[in-house]
């Protein structure tokens, strides 16, 4: 009996055990079999009577404790703060962030794919697929080495809804656009600014309704009387079909851009910070960071899309393609006022082009007359 009593008792080690219980179950055991022991003893002689019911007490009590849900482990709840860096480390490739300045000012703008096509993200592979992937916090667009707090606040950036009415601290009012036929129409869901204000100085490309054309048109300088300046959410449909969306800033492109097919599949997706690719690396002409000297575009960690260089006066000085650090396509020169074209250098088409030479296309004066124009294009 010993021995049968020490081996279930081995069994039942490896389980949770709640003891108080087992002693009050054990303890009730004993009461009620004590109370008639001395029936028992005498009708049947049985002198181990009082150790066995000790031991089947005992046993009796460890099984009721084991049976309690006292004794199921409780899963440990995971933080915010792990889930988030889950997110984080799940989310794609690593982007940095670092930013040199000629006066020792600096800044990061997120993660983004340029605005032209040859900056484009397209899914061609498993790989691209995995960097494509939408990330567990939806619509954020994080860019990667941002710390825990900095993520926390802007997810709650991100949560707060669009109530309509006004985007960023400032008014809007909602525009519809239906084009094409009755059997493949589209319809464009956009708001504008309510009313007109300046937009910044270094933006390069900016947005617009145009209410003659009844479409969207880009361009620096537009008539504010006939022309509503992009602000607020977009939308694009093909029939029923949402193919299209993001977000404008004061004319300019901000915030995640998708791109999707007929099948709902996310097929393209653009981020940009204020008309800038948002992991742009920014230097400054000053320490307050109010002065842009130069935007260097970043994409998948690497310096792709538009590349501009700015004069300390805010005007434009030169813009162009990056493409894996190679410029590739049409390059422009402006003079000091940033209205006028000084130079036009045509370079290969991506950056694999290797054999390609580049060559100066055209040169002009200050007045913008032409002063020099490569013999190629006489050829053509």
């Amino acid at each position: 009996m010993l021995l049968l009593f020490f081996c279930v008792l081995v069994e039942r080690v490896n389980k949770p055990v709640n003891f108080t219980v087992a002693l009050l179950v054990a303890i009730k055991f004993f009461f009620e079999a004590f109370v008639s022991i001395k029936k028992y003893k005498s009708v049947y002689k049985m002198r181990f009577l009082p150790l066995i019911i000790v031991c089947a007490g005992m046993l009796m009590g460890l099984d009721a404790a084991a049976q309690t849900p006292g004794a199921v482990p409780t899963a440990k709840r995971r933080s915010a703060k792990d889930i988030i860096k889950d997110a984080v480390e799940i989310s794609g490739p690593k982007v940095s962030g670092g930013v040199s300045g000629s006066a020792g000012a600096t800044s990061a703008l997120g993660t983004q794919s340029a605005a032209l096509p040859a900056a484009n993200f397209r899914v061609s592979n498993a790989e691209d697929a995995r960097k494509l992937a939408t990330e567990t916090l939806p619509d954020l667009g994080l860019k990667i080495s941002k710390g825990v707090k900095k993520l926390k606040k802007e997810l709650k950036s991100y949560r707060r809804e669009f109530n309509g009415r006004d985007y960023e601290g400032i008014k809007v009012k909602k525009q519809t656009i239906s084009q094409g036929s009755s059997s493949s129409p589209t319809y464009i869901e956009f708001y504008t600014l309510q009313e007109y204000k300046q937009p910044d100085n270094y933006s390069r490309h900016l947005y617009w309704f145009d209410h003659k054309a009844n479409r969207i048109v880009e361009g620096l300088g537009r008539d504010k009387t006939k022309n509503d300046l992009m602000h607020g959410p977009y939308k694009r449909y093909q029939g029923d079909l949402l193919v299209e969306e993001g977000w404008y800033y004061m004319g300019t492109k901000h915030g995640r851009w998708e791109l999707y097919d007929k099948n709902n599949n996310l097929v393209n997706k653009e981020y940009y910070e204020r008309g800038f690719a948002r992991d742009a690396r920014i230097s400054y002409y000053d320490g307050s960071q109010q002065k842009i000297k130069e935007v260097i575009p970043v994409n998948f960690n690497k310096v792709s899309g538009e590349y501009f260089l700015f004069n300390e006066n805010g005007t434009l000085a030169e813009q162009g393609m990056m493409d894996d650090s190679v410029k590739v396509g049409q390059w422009v020169e402006y003079y000091p006022t940033g209205n006028r074209r000084k130079k036009e250098v045509q370079y290969g088409k991506d950056c694999f082009d290797t054999t390609f030479e580049s060559y100066v296309i055209r040169e002009y004066d200050e007045r913008g007359k032409v002063v020099f124009e490569s013999p190629r294009l006489r050829k053509n």
